[in-house]
């Protein structure tokens, strides 16, 4: 049996890091990307009527009833901006109502479309900009 020199293990471990993060950034990119441009008007007028009296005016989860609830609304907005975070999650967890904190969250699902959903996820990273 051959034997591999630590560097040639180190480079080939290497490689396959490098390999791994491209498909997985790449599948990110195309996945987070699969609805098109946003409607930001939908978005808007959707997040006011649905998302805000919880997770406050720009998604930082500070709305007026927040306070009243055992657990605290997400901050959206920092779900959004985070590189390992696939934004079909966060749109499943909407519709869903699973939020992963007992589910609290209602459902949206009869509601709101997986469109809206991601115009309103538009909506809240331009108010945040």
């Amino acid at each position: 049996m051959k034997r591999f020199s630590l560097f040639t293990v180190s480079m080939i471990a290497l490689c396959l890091l490098a390999f791994s993060s491209i498909g997985f950034f790449g599948f990110k990119a195309w996945s987070d990307n699969q609805y098109g441009e946003y409607n930001l008007t939908n978005g808007k007028s959707k997040f006011i009527a649905n998302c805000a009296v919880c997770h406050g005016n720009k998604g930082l989860g500070d709305g007026i009833a927040s306070g009243t609830l055992t657990i605290s609304p997400d901050n959206i907005y920092d779900e959004l901006k985070n590189p390992f975070g696939l934004k079909q999650e966060l749109i499943s967890s909407v519709l869903d109502g699973d939020n992963g904190q007992g589910g609290l969250m209602p459902a949206f699902q009869t509601t709101l479309t997986e469109k809206d959903v991601n115009d309103i996820f538009g909506y809240i990273e331009s108010v945040n900009l």
